[in-house]
């Protein structure tokens, strides 16, 4: 039996457009199926156990124990589409770029046809899962080290002018070392080209415009990332996202005063420091 998922469409899509998209997951074992869609119906031919669905992408694990990485298809807005499709291209350009870094995911495939990329499996998941499920029995050691490598890895980026655009908890991978890679670069610039991502407002320098981003849009993302890894929370969990907003634009940021590391925090959150000053200093006090 086919799986199935429904995602609705706002009032600005174009008329005739579907009012929702169903994917239809057929698995495997249907491979031979005739399946006769509906209007509104997408079919998605399953390759693996189900992992993440994405904005552009749906990830699932291979028998082999990798991920592949699939463009979501949508025959019903080319534009959307092939949008997905040059998503996983950049994704795999940035790839090749970063090579075999320990501090990102290792690429095992890139079909330039379907636009799948296949990556080793990193298995604890994401930082955000990972320290929500663990946060009372991880140490302050862990913590310094995770803050140093999640430097480290947005340095990486930035050397190769390469500009992450959505760096949060859920970009950072855990693996079985517990040590992380970052990840998911679908939506980062490259070599000045604007991005196709933001952060949340929690990770989001309160100045972006637009998806013209620089640098120090990623120093404001690592800032909040390292609060997270430090915390457990983040920045201000509790409240609005307008109020966040709101509080960023004036300055005023989650008190870190009785952190050790409160300070870069916070130079971070003012654009006062690079990536390789923060890595630098959580070398330093590692």
């Amino acid at each position: 039996m086919e799986e199935e998922r429904t995602t609705e469409n706002g009032p600005s899509q174009a008329p005739g457009y579907p009012e929702a998209l169903h994917y239809r997951f057929i698995p495997p074992s249907l491979e031979g199926l005739e399946f006769v869609p509906n209007f509104g119906d997408i079919v998605f031919r399953v390759k693996g156990q189900f992992l993440a669905w994405g904005g552009t992408a749906v990830l699932e694990r291979l028998a082999s124990g990798n991920v592949v990485k699939t463009p979501l298809p949508n025959p019903y807005f080319q534009r959307e589409h092939e949008r997905h499709r040059k998503s996983m291209c950049i994704e795999a350009i940035i790839y090749e770029i970063l090579k075999d870094h320990p501090r990102v995911p290792k690429l095992m495939d890139w079909d330039p046809t379907t636009c799948c990329l296949t990556m080793e499996y990193v298995e604890n998941g994401s930082l955000a899962d990972f320290l929500e499920r663990n946060h009372q029995s991880i140490a302050d050691s862990m913590r310094r080290k995770w803050a140093r490598q999640a430097a480290e890895g947005v340095q990486l980026l930035h050397h190769h002018n390469i500009i992450h655009s959505d760096l949060s908890p859920h970009n950072f991978l855990v693996d079985s070392n517990l040590d992380l890679k970052v990840s998911d670069f679908a939506g980062s610039s490259v070599f000045g080209a604007p991005g196709s991502a933001l952060p949340g407002t929690r990770y989001r320098d309160p100045h972006v415009e637009g998806y013209v981003l620089r640098f120090s849009d990623d120093i404001f993302s690592l800032g909040s990332v390292i609060y997270f890894i430090m915390t457990g929370k983040h920045p201000y969990q509790d409240l609005p996202s307008d109020n966040v907003k709101y509080l960023f634009q004036s300055s005023q940021f989650p008190e870190v005063g009785h952190l050790s590391c409160g300070g870069i925090i916070r130079r971070c959150w003012l654009s006062e420091v690079d990536a390789t000053e923060v890595y630098e200093y959580f070398s330093r006090h590692g």
